[in-house]
């Protein structure tokens, strides 16, 4: 992705929070312990539960979290905007998710973040997420979801909305992985999903007790399109989101010989969005 690029440029995510809604994450990792901003853990009717310290109900949050703003272990980077912040909600694991996610949706509307990482979905389409997703792209945040890991012909709510960034896994040689999902659930208002694709197979993440581990999933890839959303927003902090979809998508490498249902625009490309962002003109019209 030769995101080191974009360090060595100066960009790093610094002053950008992402908003990460997902099984939690482990506060004392090495390379997460200064990267939180905010934590929650919602309960099953959706509110705040007081004074919690954060955690990681599983493992998959503190390996999202790793991707997209983990810094160095055993010498090695993780994380694509190492100077990101995050507000990390624990919204899966437990009874009635659907309220608990949506309820970490609204949480990020006074959380200043700029944008939102979801790595979870529900099979189909589901009209319950519409509002809070319109009102929070007006609001200026950027909403991306893993397409989901059922293989062809699939896809999950939300990330099968408009107005949002659906991401697919390809692996270290930008073949699609078999689990990422594509589908269009109406063509008359939706376009091809995935809009893009990402690194999603044996992906090195932190993992909680402070180690590192290997996960597959689309949810690894949305984190990856996540933290380069932190590297443009620290780019140009002025964009509006529209202008950071153009940049992301329009920037996207194609993938030659694949079906464009399982790629959307390519594979995303850090360098090309960022110099797509800093030579453009205020965009105000969307392109998903």
């Amino acid at each position: 992705m030769n995101i080191e690029f974009c360090w060595q440029k100066g960009f790093t995510g610094a002053d950008v929070r992402v908003g990460h809604l997902d099984t939690g994450i482990d506060a004392i990792h090495p390379v997460l312990c200064d990267r939180i901003a905010n934590f929650a853990l919602f309960d099953t009717d959706g509110s705040i539960i007081p004074d919690v310290l954060p955690q990681d109900s599983s493992d998959h949050g503190t390996h999202t979290a790793g991707i997209i703003c983990g810094g160095i272990v055993d010498g090695k980077s993780i994380g694509v905007a190492p100077d990101a912040k995050l507000c990390s909600g624990m919204v899966i694991e437990g009874g009635k998710p659907l309220v608990r996610v949506l309820c970490g949706l609204d949480w990020m509307f006074d959380q200043g973040v700029r944008v939102v990482c979801v790595s979870l979905g529900i099979p189909g389409y589901n009209p319950l997420f519409e509002i809070i997703l319109a009102r929070l792209r007006r609001k200026g945040v950027l909403c991306i979801f893993p397409v989901g890991n059922s293989g062809r012909k699939t896809s999950y709510s939300p990330a099968n909305y408009p107005g949002v960034i659906a991401v697919g896994a390809v692996d270290q040689n930008n073949r699609v992985a078999k689990f990422s999902g594509s589908e269009v659930f109406d063509r008359s208002i939706d376009p091809i999903k995935p809009n893009l694709v990402a690194p999603g197979v044996d992906i090195l993440s932190a993992e909680p007790g402070g180690g590192l581990s290997k996960q597959d999933g689309t949810s690894m890839a949305a984190a990856h399109v996540a933290g380069v959303a932190a590297l443009l927003f620290q780019a140009k902090p002025e964009a509006t989101v529209e202008e950071i979809e153009y940049a992301l998508l329009t920037s996207c490498l194609p993938l030659p010989d694949v079906d464009q249902k399982r790629v959307g625009c390519g594979l995303v490309n850090p360098v090309g969005a960022l110099e797509i962002l800093l030579a453009s003109k205020k965009i105000t019209t969307g392109v998903l």
